[in-house]
């Protein structure tokens, strides 16, 4: 694990099942040169996000580590940022309310559908129409400027849920807007367990990534301290036999690169 990130970890404060300093533990003992954390931010009131009161215990907390650990690993403050078209304003408030290294952004909304953690109305609309729907959002989300990284860009898969025609071009005028807006797209692991069983982004959507010149990064989707670098081995494998030679490492909102 020497030299290698995870940028995208969740703690108590959302949906995790761990503190802060747990996960960093593990994260020493793993050998992680640098990991962020990304705790679920949410304009709508939902139970898995940190409320929005709780935001500037969030920063404290991270903060205090970043200092205390600095010797040990270096620790970024990130957070999953949902995106709602029409809402670009009221995220970019809270967004630019924190001292961040970076935001992921994620869409797991189709209107008032939480279709992340609702399976209620998988059925309505033939798979298509639900991708459809899902990726021009995504496509919205990376037009906004607010984000730095795609979160599990094709997270709409998670239940095992497949267009019924090939989607390609869907997929290609998807990348094509993320490139055009200069997004990093993670190489996010966690998709490996979920119903699904495959990384989030696709291997074939992570090798178009590498053919359109998307930066990279790769991540966890941690809840809980064993889920830390989880299949990372994995992944590694999969970015090399593409011909992926380095992914994105991120301080202030900046992003450098880091060989693999």
């Amino acid at each position: 694990m020497i030299g290698l990130v995870d940028y995208h970890m969740h703690s108590l404060l959302s949906d995790g099942k761990n503190t802060y300093e747990e996960m960093i533990r593990q994260a020493i003992s793993l050998g992680l040169e640098e990991i962020g954390f990304s705790d679920h931010v949410c304009i709508r009131p939902v139970d898995w996000a940190i409320s929005m009161i709780d935001l500037p215990v969030m920063t404290m907390q991270i903060m205090e580590l970043k200092d205390r650990f600095a010797d040990q690993i270096t620790i970024r403050y990130g957070i999953e940022m949902d995106y709602f078209p029409g809402k670009e304003d009221e995220i970019k408030d809270v967004i630019n309310s924190l001292p961040l290294d970076y935001v992921i952004g994620s869409v797991h909304f189709i209107d008032d559908w939480n279709f992340d953690t609702d399976k209620s109305l998988y059925g309505k609309w033939p798979n298509d129409e639900v991708y459809k729907m899902y990726f021009e959002i995504v496509q919205q989300m990376a037009k906004s400027g607010l984000f730095d990284t795609v979160g599990h860009l094709d997270i709409i898969k998670k239940f095992r849920i497949y267009p019924e025609t090939d989607q390609t071009q869907l997929i290609e005028d998807t990348l094509k807007v993320i490139k055009e807006n200069n997004l990093v797209v993670e190489l996010n692991t966690g998709g490996m367990d979920r119903p699904c069983a495959d990384f989030t982004p696709s291997p074939k959507i992570i090798e178009s990534c590498y053919h359109h010149h998307i930066p990279l990064t790769i991540s966890s989707d941690a809840h809980k301290v064993g889920q830390i670098a989880r299949h990372y081995a994995s992944a590694i494998e999969l970015l090399k036999r593409i011909g992926v030679e380095e992914i994105v490492k991120y301080e202030k909102r900046n992003r450098t690169m880091l060989r693999i």
